[in-house]
């Protein structure tokens, strides 16, 4: 089986005036010869103004916590592996820059880290080799290590040096190897040609090879 597949809140305000009384007084008067001039009028108006509409309440913007995807691992494929190297194991495996990683695996986990992912697919029988490199940071990588540790297996002829640490994961379709560099780099191997650790050799040490060392 492949590793790989491919509010605003809307407000209005408005003024308006009341018109609390309106008193007129009109005083007239009688003469039996000349009529008093008629005063004029007098209009008292009061006016109440309305209340200001309370401000609308504010609140700071929430940022969301930054995902930890760790470094980015920018190595083309063939120089993490080098063509020879492949053609080596068969010329009949070539670059598979289509293959998508899916599942909850491995290499699903380092493509989240920004890690590089790398297949080759061979032509002839349809199997492919699978490769994830990240370079995760020393937190997420001890807790992968310790998630593959406690479901697989210790493996030493996997490690390339003793400071690196080497597993066989378990209950995998096909077997798929993982390793844990001294330098902070997870590496993780897979395809169906892969019947021992050590049929992965040339691969690994290839990698180890091209990544750097500190």
């Amino acid at each position: 089986m492949q590793v790989f597949t491919r509010s605003a809140r809307a407000f209005r305000i408005t003024s308006t005036t009341t018109l609390v009384g309106v008193s007129i007084a009109v005083l007239a008067g009688c003469s039996p010869a000349t009529p008093a001039a008629t005063p004029a009028p007098t209009v008292t108006v009061t006016v109440t103004p309305t209340s200001s509409p309370a401000p609308l309440p504010t609140s700071s913007p929430t940022t969301s916590p930054a995902a930890t995807t760790g470094s980015a691992v920018t190595i083309g494929c063939s120089a993490l592996v080098a063509d020879a190297t492949i053609a080596a194991i068969s010329p009949d495996f070539k670059t598979d820059p289509g293959a998508e990683v899916s599942g909850d695996n491995s290499f699903a986990t380092i493509v989240g880290l920004n890690g590089k992912l790398c297949s080759w697919l061979n032509s002839a029988s349809g199997s492919s080799i699978s490769v994830g490199v990240a370079n995760p940071g020393s937190a997420a990588l001890a807790t992968n290590e310790a998630k593959i540790k406690a479901s697989g297996t210790a493996n030493a002829a996997l490690s390339g040096t003793s400071g690196n640490r080497g597993y066989v994961e378990s209950n995998t379709e096909a077997p798929v190897f993982d390793i844990f560099t001294e330098s902070g780099y997870w590496i993780s191997l897979s395809s169906v040609i892969f019947d021992s650790p050590s049929s992965a050799d040339s691969i690994l040490a290839n990698i180890l090879q091209t990544l750097p060392s500190g």
